[in-house]
């Protein structure tokens, strides 16, 4: 006999109500409150009717061991000694004579110990059949407390399932936007740039000056705009997908040419070049995010700063056979209550003197270091100063979560 999934126990002959001894539990697996309270009713009775029944084991069991097992043993112990066949009523070669002779008022003494031993042998096989039938209890409830659960979980589980598949159609349906938006994007700074690049051609400074610095001023605007929009779509593809085109970079000529990116604020002043740099081997690496990771820091310590502030990109190997990179700047440095904001999503931190900033770069910057099996921390150089310090590996590694 086994239970079914709709509250029947399946038997030999098909299926029956099943009678367990619990709280009544709906189709949907949900308790209903009014059979509760009944069941709670009847739990409260529980205990006298079980006194009661334990009671009429115990009679039972006296009228059993005074009319059944006195009689039966005296029976057996003529049949072991035929001697007491003397001792016993009329006619002792009757069968009867022992049966008789049990119901003897002398033999009533003998008769109650058999009684109380009946009563004894039946009030201990009550208890056990009612702890037995308790357990039971307790299982049958707990059995539909777990069904009840388990109803529950399969209903959470499909909630998080239909979740789930809404937000992976609506994460889709950004990378997509992202995808056309930068596009559209790019088409149009790449069109405001080449106009200005055209203005700038054909006007001359001395001419007319405030003509020239604001063309100026929209091309490097443009420059700008275009790195952050090529931020957008760099950190949009490493979240979707970290893998990388991978080859052989030469570290020195890539920091070299970091360093006089055509994308860096060049009126707020220039970025040097350390001196390990020299001689650092290469590693493995996409080139082209990683000058990104660098024309970013380099840019961020050029505009968080006032104009003049001196920033080094360096790299050198490190014994764990990877290369650290650094930007270092000797400015105003970081309040400590942004720290740990530093790399996340579109945060900013306290001491930008340029409020145009997107807040997007430190989180690219950190995605395509994590997409190299690398790691970007910050570090306080005194009481002025950044440094900005990544680590890429010589060898691949696998990518971490972005």
């Amino acid at each position: 006999m086994s239970d079914t999934t709709d509250g029947r126990r399946e038997t030999g002959g098909g299926l029956e109500p099943s009678h367990d001894h619990g709280a009544a539990v709906s189709a949907n697996g949900r308790s209903d409150p009014t059979s509760g309270r009944v069941a709670g009713s009847r739990g409260a009775m529980q205990p006298r009717h079980d006194g009661l029944r334990t009671a009429l084991y115990g009679v039972l069991g006296l009228v059993f061991g005074i009319a059944v097992l006195h009689p039966v043993s005296m029976i057996i112990f003529r049949w072991l000694d035929p001697r007491l066949s003397g001792s016993m009523t009329a006619h002792p070669e009757s069968i009867l004579a022992p049966f008789l002779h049990a119901f003897r008022p002398d033999m009533a003494p003998m008769g109650l110990v058999f009684g109380l031993f009946g009563a004894a042998i039946a009030v201990i096989d009550g208890i056990y059949r009612l702890r037995l039938r308790q357990q039971r209890d307790r299982l049958a409830a707990q059995l539909l407390v777990n069904r009840r659960y388990r109803n529950e979980v399969l209903q959470q589980a499909s909630l998080l399932r239909r979740q789930n598949e809404r937000l992976s159609a609506m994460e889709e349906a950004n990378r997509r936007h992202t995808r056309f938006m930068v596009h559209d994007f790019k088409g149009h700074l790449q069109t405001i740039l080449g106009f200005s690049e055209l203005l700038l051609s054909k006007v001359k400074p001395e001419e007319d000056p405030a003509m020239t610095n604001a063309l100026r001023r929209i091309r490097q605007q443009a420059i700008k705009m275009s790195g952050a929009v090529m931020d957008l779509l760099e950190f949009s593809r490493l979240r979707e997908s970290p893998q990388l085109q991978l080859r052989f970079v030469e570290v020195e000529p890539l920091v070299r040419e970091s360093a006089v990116d055509g994308c860096l604020p060049t009126h707020l002043g220039s970025v040097e070049v350390g001196p390990t740099t020299a001689g650092c081997p290469g590693v493995m690496a996409d080139p082209d995010l990683l000058r990104r990771v660098l024309v970013n820091l380099a840019a961020n310590a050029l505009k968080h700063n006032r104009p003049g502030t001196r920033v080094v990109l360096d790299a050198e190997a490190t014994p764990q056979g990877e290369v650290a990179f650094s930007c270092t700047d000797d400015g105003q440095g970081l309040p400590p209550e942004v720290k740990e904001q530093l790399f996340r999503d579109f945060a900013k931190g306290g001491r930008s003197v340029d409020h145009e900033s997107t807040g997007l770069g430190l989180a690219f910057c950190r995605a395509a270091v994590e997409a190299h099996g690398g790691r970007i921390r910050y570090e306080s150089s005194g009481e002025r100063g950044a440094r900005f310090l990544f680590t890429i590996p010589s060898k691949r590694k696998e990518p971490t979560d972005v």
